[in-house]
């Protein structure tokens, strides 16, 4: 299962998606949005490899000399949504969400993002969006640990602006310079 879904992902789905943007440049803000949205949001993050797909839609956009704006404000706007939609879930059901499908298959990670957010406090908002494991994770339990909307919407918005720009501008220019040599 894992084995067809991996070979589909690399193998048809990445080529559409980098195709697409290359294509039609002004579909890197949508793309972005979803692949970062997907990567941010609990449950869904387990599944998509978004930071892998914002690294290639990054390149494509250094090998295509378009702007990397658009592909930036949808990662920000869409990583911030995930993040908050996350927030939202774990505020509202508090630890009945472990409980529930889908969370409950996850129990072990979520109390590792528990542990990881009060060691933290709101910090962990911040460099839980740099750690794979801790990026969709530590949103929901900052939600169930009832932290406050806007330190977590600070720390959530600071660290996706940052996020987005450290995957799609480093190898964008990297692509770039090796191309022009």
């Amino acid at each position: 299962m894992f084995h067809q879904f991996f070979h589909w992902f690399f193998h048809e789905l990445t080529p559409w998606v980098t195709g697409l943007a290359q294509a039609h440049p002004i579909w890197c803000f949508p793309i972005a949005f979803v692949v970062a949205f997907s990567e941010s949001f609990v449950g869904v993050s387990f599944i998509i490899p978004g930071t892998f797909l914002l690294i290639t839609l990054g390149a494509v956009i250094g090998a295509s000399h378009i702007s990397v704006i658009p592909a930036w404000a949808g990662a920000v706007i869409g990583s911030v949504l995930g993040d908050w939609i996350s927030f939202w879930i774990g505020f509202h059901y508090h630890h009945q969400i472990l409980h529930i499908w889908p969370f409950r298959h996850y129990e072990e990670q979520l109390e590792k993002g528990l542990h990881f957010f009060h060691r933290f406090g709101t910090w962990a908002i911040f460099l839980g969006r740099f750690l794979g494991p801790f990026r969709a994770t530590v949103p929901l339990v900052a939600g169930m640990s009832e932290l406050e909307f806007w330190p977590f919407q600070i720390a959530n918005t600071a660290s996706a602006l940052l996020w987005a720009f450290a995957l799609l501008t480093p190898v964008g220019a990297a692509v770039r310079h090796f191309m022009a040599a």
